[in-house]
């Protein structure tokens, strides 16, 4: 799972206060969270304002350290507190169910010990110094998606007499076949998503897409809000929209909840605010199925052409969110996952390179789509990536005059993904 990025808003009450953030701050980046702080990120002549706007709004969550001064500079305003104030004020009015403010509560008898726009949040107590260890063990479980210990499982009623029933979970074999004998990846769910994106894509011209299919082989059963929360923090923000992407900004366009799940879906015309028509849909069922239909990013570039190191980025970083979303939902790493990569609209396209410095001979596809499906264990799709993605993409590049391409290609181009360059 990639580094969730955090801000960490307070206020320089003393030399102390001041050393004990310090402190938290180095400690998270010491366990994996990249942590922004003044200390560090603030340069002589540099505008605060626009610190305190950028790292509020672009990062993946904020810890507000709330102590005695904090809670008064925030209830009045004052200081760069207050202007935080405003910015936080403002992502809470358009999503009052985030989780992505987190108040610390530090050197603070307060009442209430938490400024009055952040509403009635359940805080992390950081006030006795001897338990500081285990409130941030505590922290770094919530910023890092780490499993708190599992909730028992619900016993029988001892005065019915009787064990009350239990959901069936799903039983899917190593092959990735249901009890039924049917491909799990073409269960109903994915065939009414599917209907719904291709008419819906169909409608606005495109003749070309990606689609892709996660269907989870253990049992889950998860609500709106989890899956939401999960699919925020495992976005990959590195090349273009990431997948499953959120757009909070836009009513429109933002996430929604359906009887069995959340799903998005982003139109775009041709007067949009990218310049360019796009369409994305995607839909995360409470079983923890994930489908997702998007157009190519190709389309934007040449409609002719299908770039090979453009997809095989895709395909990478479909792999990577499968990880950090199954991850923060908490599934175990032995768990296993049938995922489906499908290509439409290559008929009369030409294989070629967005890069210039990937040139390769170009090909020419007859066929109309590629589809490519493996199964996968959750705890180790980024030591079998390079491998995965291979298999995942090359039978859809050898539809273009037998194109083949070396392991040292796809080696290079994945992991250089994974350091965040999509050269």
């Amino acid at each position: 799972m990639s580094a969730p990025v955090v801000f960490i808003s307070y206020s320089h009450d003393s030399d102390d206060h001041i050393a004990w953030v310090l402190k938290l701050a180095t400690d998270l980046r010491s366990n994996g969270v990249d942590a922004t702080l003044d200390k560090w990120d603030v340069s002589p002549g540099q505008d605060l304002a626009v610190y305190m706007a950028q790292g509020i709004t672009s990062c993946d969550r904020v810890l507000l350290v709330c102590s005695d001064n904090y809670v008064k500079k925030a209830t009045d305003g004052a200081g760069g507190v207050g202007y935080e104030r405003m910015i936080v004020t403002g992502e809470l009015v358009q999503n009052i169910d985030t989780k992505k403010f987190v108040p610390l509560v530090r050197d603070n008898d307060s009442d209430p010990r938490l400024p009055p726009f952040l509403g009635p949040r359940l805080y992390i107590d950081f006030s006795k110094n001897d338990e500081y260890e285990a409130r941030l063990e505590e922290l770094l479980r919530e910023l890092l998606g780490a499993a708190a210990p599992a909730k028992p499982p619900l016993g029988a009623n001892p005065f019915l007499g009787s064990a009350p029933a239990t959901p069936s979970g799903r039983e899917v074999g190593p092959t990735g076949l249901t009890q039924s004998g049917a491909p799990l990846l073409d269960d109903d769910w994915f065939e009414a998503a599917q209907g719904h994106a291709v008419e819906a894509v169909s409608e606005l011209g495109f003749s070309a897409h990606m689609e892709l299919r996660f269907g989870l082989h253990l049992p889950m059963n998860k609500s709106q809000v989890d899956l939401l929360n999960a699919v925020r923090r495992s976005e990959i923000h590195t090349f273009g929209w990431p997948i499953g992407i959120t757009l909070d900004n836009r009513e429109e366009h933002r996430p929604r909840p359906s009887t069995d799940g959340i799903k998005a879906e982003i139109a775009i015309s041709e007067k949009g605010m990218s310049g360019m028509p796009s369409y994305d849909y995607w839909a995360l069922s409470s079983s923890g199925d994930f489908y997702l239909l998007q157009t190519l990013f190709e389309d934007e570039r040449d409609a002719n052409k299908i770039f090979f190191n453009t997809r095989i980025v895709r395909v990478t970083e479909a792999l990577m969110f499968a990880g950090n979303l199954y991850s923060n939902l908490g599934t175990a790493p032995e768990a296993h996952l049938s995922v489906r990569v499908t290509h439409r609209g290559l008929k009369g396209r030409v294989l070629s390179s967005s890069s210039p410095t990937r040139s390769i001979r170009p090909g020419v596809s007859n066929e109309p789509e590629a589809s490519s499906e493996i199964i996968t264990t959750l705890g180790t799709i980024r030591t079998t990536l390079v491998e995965d993605v291979t298999r995942l993409t090359a039978p859809m590049f050898m539809l273009f005059d037998f194109k083949d391409f070396e392991e040292s290609v796809y080696t290079d181009i994945v992991r250089r993904f994974e350091k965040g360059d999509v050269s």
